[in-house]
């Protein structure tokens, strides 16, 4: 019986010395974003993913799922929040039903230039602070690490060109699942109805809708130019992007490789914002290539329609004080 309880507690010394003099355990985070490069978000993905291993020599790797690997924006989230994938890239509009006010980054014409952008998500903004709490008292399983861009978003259609709110009467739209997305592009004649970003190049093929937005870079990326040979310079929106971790892969980590995710996640941020504005610059006269006829548009005629609904939706959700904090940027 002594020899017995002598090899155990030898055996659980030798455990725990050998922990203690071994390095930290090795972690991969599983990164997922529906776009496909060239796209802003997949170089911040990128760009996290080089700063965090070399920060960590290795301890923490990234593993990268781009071009919708792991299922659309919605699934990804649902599978964050049971802890079978660790961190997303994506758009603000397919988390609103958790956190409903980033429904707020649907309204167009909501920025007057990259420069407020810039400050809305900035990580030290007072924009910022109200969605990462938000984000945490929503019970979402989530934790934001970043706000970013991925470029301005326009209007692509199979149905001929536009160049006015007219040309969009009856034209079937695909939209996010956001209402107040709906909202918005009603007003300017369209039918919408909601459709995965995956779906898209299908239900323009068959008819399910005849026109959709997007960003620029997502257009081309995606190669959407191929069922939508029409595309608009509505410059409606700045995509308004989240960078998330799952609550349960952020607490696994030490305290100092959290504030290194943290860092990495910030800078990928601000490398996605930039790189949006690259894309919207360079790819715009690349469609022209594809054959894809771009128009420029009566844009105060979609301000006009647009704007009114700022102040309507924004007293009907209580968040009349958030409009006024991102106007005031």
């Amino acid at each position: 019986m002594a020899i017995t309880t002598r090899l155990t507690q030898f055996t659980l010394l030798s455990a725990a010395t050998l922990l203690a003099a071994s390095p930290a355990l090795a972690q991969k985070l599983r990164l997922a974003t529906v776009v496909s490069a060239p796209h802003p978000w997949v170089d911040a993905a990128e760009a996290f993913k080089a700063e965090v291993e070399e920060a960590t020599d290795q301890r923490i790797t990234v593993e990268l799922f781009p071009g919708g690997q792991l299922g659309n924006d919605q699934t990804v989230v649902d599978e964050i929040r049971i802890g079978t994938t660790d961190m997303i890239i994506g758009g603000v509009q397919n988390i609103a039903p958790y956190v409903q006010d980033f429904e707020i980054f649907s309204l167009n014409y909501l920025f007057d230039d990259m420069d407020a952008f810039r400050a809305a998500t900035d990580p030290d903004s007072a924009v910022f602070a109200h969605f990462a709490e938000e984000m945490e008292s929503a019970g979402t399983g989530l934790k934001l690490l970043a706000l970013t861009g991925g470029g301005t978003r326009n209007l692509s259609t199979n149905t001929g060109p536009v160049t006015e709110p007219a040309d969009l009467d009856d034209v079937k739209m695909r939209i996010t699942g956001s209402q107040l997305d709906a909202k918005m592009w009603q007003a300017v004649g369209a039918l919408t109805t909601s459709l995965p970003w995956t779906e898209i190049y299908t239900g323009m093929q068959t008819g399910v809708i005849g026109a959709f937005e997007s960003t620029i870079s997502g257009f081309y990326s995606s190669r959407l130019y191929e069922v939508a040979p029409y595309h608009a310079k509505t410059e409606h929106q700045v995509m308004m992007s989240h960078f998330s971790i799952g609550e349960r892969s952020f607490s696994r980590l030490s305290e100092e490789d959290q504030a290194i995710v943290l860092a990495a996640a910030q800078r990928a941020g601000e490398l996605g914002t930039e790189k949006g504005v690259e894309y919207d610059a360079a790819l715009i006269d690349t469609l022209k290539e594809q054959d894809v006829t771009v128009t420029e548009v009566d844009k105060q005629a979609f301000i006009d329609a647009s704007v009114p609904l700022h102040d309507e939706y924004a007293a009907e959700r209580g968040v009349t004080d958030l409009l006024t904090l991102i106007r005031e940027l």
